[in-house]
């Protein structure tokens, strides 16, 4: 009796220990099957999370290059011209871009924050084309039921962005099947940015990771790993080639705003912005610059007498005459038809000196027509220094003409106010 006892004892006890082994193991098994599945699950939502800040950082970038380059020529614009420039593009490499795992990507304009029917446009959908342009309400449901567009929405608001699951569709399928989203606001033109992915694309939900999921995962890291990569080349590549044309045309268009097409002398576009940073240097750290106005004596009388062609062979032989005396640093600007504003910036070196020599060797050069008949011209000329009464840059403008009247009485001179 004590025998079968012992021996039931010992057979209870070797079912109780490989019962204890299989269920360690099942149990090893089932966390190592979960910690994959988190794993995988957390590297995914980084892989999204990357994905979609790409996105946003090409449209900030695109954004603000555009704005950047109307405003340095001086160019107008509305931030509705930008904003559809912009979604064009997007629109383009969306639809371009082959996405892995089921995944793709899409975005949605929010008009009312508050929610309810139409709050959203659809601007762009990487697979659902047909759908881009369609308003958006928080109270559609997806397959179970759920509100995935209040929830987004209420994540955006409370957060900016926002990862969560809905039921939806598989794409060219009837299956229905869980979905994890992530979403990003893009608040200059309050874009929800999204991607999201099924998750029976990653792992198989109804029975734990496998072996073969195992290497399905890993193979997966590395794919999603080299589309990221990819992706933001293609963006980025996409991006240099979008924008090389309108570069180009931005640096032809700089140069004819920058410069006076007759004269070679720089335009009155590119002056005014010279002589007010010329002014704020002063303001703020004292740099003094002095300016000079200058026309051509009796222009009117040499056109009619000469004809146009000569009066602007008159105009381009100035020019180029102050240009061969100029140090590095100065410059000469085209106000209006003969009237030119020159600028100094080593007021050190006698001013009287450097307008005397402009004045001589003007007076002295001789013009010759295409009859071959031969004139002389002269040309006044008024100059001044910023100085502490001034208010704006048109004070000391108003100085140096006031400072050219004086020199044309004088006739054919220059006359300096101190």
């Amino acid at each position: 009796m004590n025998f079968f006892s012992k021996k039931n004892n010992t057979n209870l006890i070797a079912i109780l220990f490989i019962t204890l082994v299989i269920s360690i193991l099942v149990l090893i098994q089932r966390f190592d099957d979960f910690t994959l599945k988190t794993n995988l699950m957390a590297f995914q939502k980084r892989e999204m999370q990357s994905t979609v800040n790409n996105y946003i950082s090409v449209i900030d970038h695109m954004r603000n290059d555009m704005i950047d380059n109307m405003e340095k020529n001086g160019l107008e614009y509305s931030e509705e011209d930008i904003k559809q420039a912009t979604l064009t593009f997007m629109r383009h490499v969306i639809h371009e871009t082959d996405f892995v795992n089921g995944a793709y990507l899409w975005i949605n304009e929010v008009i009312n924050f508050d929610g309810g029917d139409n709050y959203a446009i659809r601007q762009v959908h990487g697979n659902l084309k047909d759908t881009e342009g369609i308003l958006l309400s928080t109270s559609t449901p997806d397959a179970q039921g759920n509100l995935p567009y209040l929830e987004e929405l209420n994540g955006i608001k409370e957060n900016g962005e926002i990862f969560y699951n809905y039921y939806f569709k598989e794409y060219h399928s009837d299956n229905i099947s869980e979905k994890v989203t992530y979403a990003k606001l893009y608040e200059p033109y309050n874009w929800i940015v999204c991607t999201g992915t099924y998750l029976n694309s990653l792992y198989d939900p109804a029975g734990g990771v496998s072996n073969h999921h195992k290497i399905v995962f890993y193979t997966i890291c590395i794919i999603l790993l080299i589309f990221s990569l990819l992706l933001f080349t293609h963006l980025i590549v996409s991006n240099i080639l979008s924008s090389r044309k309108l570069i180009q045309e931005t640096e032809v268009l700089k140069g004819k705003i920058n410069k006076d097409s007759l004269s070679g002398a720089y335009s009155r576009t590119f002056g005014n912005k010279l002589l007010k940073e010329y002014f704020n240097n002063f303001t703020t750290c004292g740099r003094n610059y002095s300016l000079a106005i200058l026309d051509i004596d009796n222009f009117k009388s040499i056109n009619d007498k000469y004809g146009h062609p000569m009066g602007d062979c008159v105009i381009k032989n100035m020019v180029k005459t102050f240009q061969d005396l100029q140090n590095v640093d100065d410059h000469i600007i085209r106000w209006g038809g003969d009237e030119f504003i020159l600028t100094f910036s080593n007021i050190d070196e006698d001013l009287e000196k450097k307008l005397g020599k402009l004045n001589k060797t003007i007076a002295n050069q001789i013009i010759i027509t295409e009859k071959g008949e031969k004139f002389q011209y002269t040309i006044s000329i008024g100059a001044s220094t910023f100085n502490e009464k001034d208010n704006t840059i048109n004070d000391t403008i108003k100085r140096i003409d006031d400072a050219l009247y004086l020199a044309k009485r004088n006739k054919n001179s220059f006359y300096i106010i101190r």
